[in-house]
């Protein structure tokens, strides 16, 4: 299978490299060089589409989208990742740089876009549902939740989740995955808010080589964390839709 990834040398693109190098022919994309591997040097934000209505034909695409040709799945990690980021990084990073993607794929006929969504697209949800959410039989948020963000960081992964619906629904993408992703550290960490949502590298890698091989198509949500009774999400849709459970525990 061919898979394109973009931000290929961030922290969890190097992890899931490592993962799909074996069995997979992968075209690696990102601002930065990917230590030890042929990669795509490009700002996917910079090329600005003209118009949804009149989407780019393969000779006004930009550069980096030749990545893409012959791929299967794009698996979309590129992002400003930090929380607390501001409107202005927002908008170019995660907004622009979505949709470019995502039109770059549809225009290839890429059949899957993997994009790395955040438990931030449901956070006013989280906390209306504190304490409770953090209790083992608590209420949890699932699959269906609608986004409800609270920071630019947060509807900007809405805006990721919604544009990939929509190219579902219109039929330019055979299947869009969502992956609500907890937070990531090498160990779990102390505080309990965090920890109640932290997903380890195992997992990560697990869950997002089940979304890249998995035979299904349309739209779906998944949530990505370990396994910890506190954590806030149902993950009964992502191991029905990917048979995933994580293997890892607090």
């Amino acid at each position: 299978m061919r898979v394109a990834i973009t931000g290929s040398a961030g922290r969890i693109g190097t992890l899931v490299v490592d993962d799909l190098s074996a069995g997979h022919e992968l075209r690696l994309i990102d601002r930065a060089p990917t230590r030890g591997r042929t990669s795509v040097l490009a700002d996917l934000a910079v090329h600005r589409l003209r118009s949804y209505r009149k989407p780019w034909s393969k000779q006004r695409l930009p550069r980096w989208t030749q990545a893409f040709e012959g791929v299967d799945v794009v698996l979309h990690l590129a992002a400003e990742t930090s929380p607390q980021a501001l409107w202005q990084s927002v908008v170019p990073n995660n907004i622009q740089a979505t949709w470019n993607v995502i039109e770059a794929a549809a225009s290839h006929r890429v059949s899957r876009v993997v994009f790395a969504s955040s438990n931030w697209a449901v956070k006013s949800q989280e906390r209306q549902m504190a304490p409770d959410c953090y209790l083992p039989r608590g209420p949890k948020i699932g699959w269906d939740a609608p986004p409800s963000p609270l920071t630019p960081y947060g509807l900007s992964k809405a805006f990721g989740e919604l544009t990939g619906r929509m190219f579902v629904d219109e039929g330019r993408l055979s299947s869009f995955i969502a992956v609500r992703l907890g937070f990531y550290h090498r160990e779990a960490p102390d505080d309990p808010v965090l920890r109640a949502r932290w997903i380890g590298a195992q997992d990560i890698r697990d869950l997002f080589r089940r979304c890249v091989e998995s035979q299904i198509t349309g739209f779906h949500i998944v949530y990505g964390v370990s396994g910890q009774p506190s954590a806030p999400y149902d993950l009964s849709y992502t191991s029905r839709l990917l048979g995933w459970k994580p293997q890892q525990t607090v």
